[in-house]
């Protein structure tokens, strides 16, 4: 028996951006379930978002990221004080916070806070009865993100906005893991050890 060193990075973004692909389309497919699978794939892209940018902060200010709790305290939205710290080392990415994609992005934070939170929703209304015995039936905070077309739409917007820190990114950094656009990359790497282990 011999002993190694490994050292192994495992890029938890690509893991939430896979399984927010998976749960897209068999929302597509099934038609029973399809609700469920769109807020899966939704609140997974956002988590996929949040962890794209905890990755970039990791490679690109360690000294930031490693006490990150109290570097961001009191911050309001964390992730956009997240973003706007990396700006400080990507001098040359413009957000546009109140355009497309960033904007789009911002929205579903919205839902992600509904979901994550878990409160139920108590409504009030009146309805009007049909003749077949139909009636308009109440509705949820998340019923305009849930939607077929806005899954693939909010989704595009996380790609496309990672995608541009990605290529800033690169200037700054020669981390294998840039080399790939964002979400297209392995889901880790490692050095050392035996062949098999390695990315």
């Amino acid at each position: 028996m011999t002993t190694i060193s490994v050292s192994e990075e495992v890029y938890t973004q690509e893991y939430l951006w896979r399984a927010a692909e998976v749960m897209a389309q068999e929302s597509e497919q099934s038609q029973h379930n399809s609700l469920y699978f769109r807020i899966a794939a939704l609140l997974l892209s956002y988590l996929a978002f949040e962890a794209f940018i905890n990755f970039l902060g990791q490679l690109l200010l360690p000294e930031v990221w490693a006490n990150e709790k109290d570097a961001f305290k009191g911050k309001g939205d964390i992730v956009e004080a997240k973003i706007s710290k990396l700006r400080e080392k990507l001098t040359d990415f413009e957000w546009r916070k109140g355009e497309a994609p960033y904007q789009k992005i911002k929205q579903l934070k919205y839902f992600r806070d509904i979901v994550t939170h878990g409160k139920f929703v108590r409504s009030n209304y009146e309805t009007i009865f049909k003749e077949d015995g139909n009636y308009i039936k109440w509705q949820h905070k998340w019923d305009s993100f849930v939607q077929p077309p806005h899954v693939k739409e909010f989704m595009e917007a996380i790609r496309s906005f990672c995608q541009s820190l990605t290529l800033e990114a690169r200037k700054s950094s020669d981390h294998l893991h840039l080399v790939f656009d964002a979400f297209d990359g392995p889901l880790g790497s490692a050095e050392g050890g035996p062949p098999s282990l390695r990315g």
